[in-house]
């Protein structure tokens, strides 16, 4: 009998909450914005305590960005820009016009993703949308990782 009586009250309760169902998901964007804002303090925080290390400051970005889009999806970071790495002195000297045509990537990690990057738009060679959809995607990825033009070897469909 105790069950009769409490199932009345059960679906008033829940009838109560039912105008909190679209709220909850309106929040969502709102949530998510807000974890994204920490995820970018948190980034920015760990780049400025390696900031007085250039070559650990790119490597602490690079990271950063893809941790940034496995969470996401994306880089909600993006106005946070890609450390420069310190050139040498040498180097800094040599003229674009003796510069060699064929620019490398600075690290391994970038050689990898630029090399995987190049396959990808071998694999859709036949399909010219799909080729320039590739390619706008990756290098909007990989400009997030690496900086500017992080695979200058691989040209644009």
């Amino acid at each position: 009998m105790t069950t009769l009586r409490t199932l009345p009250v059960l679906l008033l309760l829940a009838a109560g909450f039912a105008p909190l169902a679209p709220l909850d998901a309106q929040a969502g964007p709102i949530l998510r914005r807000a974890q994204e804002r920490k995820a970018c303090q948190e980034f920015a925080g760990k780049l400025q305590a390696a900031s007085g290390n250039p070559q650990q400051a790119q490597l602490v970005y690079q990271q950063g960005v893809l941790k940034l889009v496995e969470t996401f999806g994306e880089n909600p970071c993006g106005d946070i820009p890609a450390p420069v790495a310190a050139a040498p002195a040498p180097a800094a000297a040599v003229s674009p016009v003796t510069a060699p045509a064929t620019a490398k990537p600075a690290n391994p990690q970038q050689a990898q993703a630029c090399q995987e990057f190049a396959g990808k738009l071998q694999g859709a060679q036949g399909n010219p949308a799909q080729a320039q959809q590739i390619y706008a995607m990756g290098t909007q990825k990989l400009s997030g990782m690496f900086g500017p033009n992080p695979c200058p070897n691989v040209p644009k469909p």
